[in-house]
């Protein structure tokens, strides 16, 4: 991992294409602006993240009652037979 320091108004460069300048820093809090092809996705890391999850969730495989008593439930409806008693 490389570590920077850098002030506002200063740039680096990631690349040939990509160009990431510090726009302000404030108590805790750094803006940057990034400057790069169309062709390079950039994503803050939480929101890879949770479209990661996402995906897996999505490869899962659940039965369609299984899915519908889920429905049910947060529906406010009939609880599954697992809850009946």
């Amino acid at each position: 991992m490389l570590i920077l320091r850098r002030k506002a108004g200063e740039s680096f460069l990631i690349g040939e294409d990509v160009k990431v300048t510090i726009i302000a820093t404030k108590d805790k809090e750094v803006q940057i602006a990034i400057d790069a092809p169309k062709t390079v996705s950039v994503l803050r890391l939480e929101l890879a993240n949770a479209m990661r999850e996402n995906i897996d969730a999505a490869d899962e495989q659940s039965l369609p009652q299984d899915l519908l008593a889920a429905f049910s439930m947060l529906a406010g409806g009939e609880k599954s037979e697992g809850d009946k008693k």
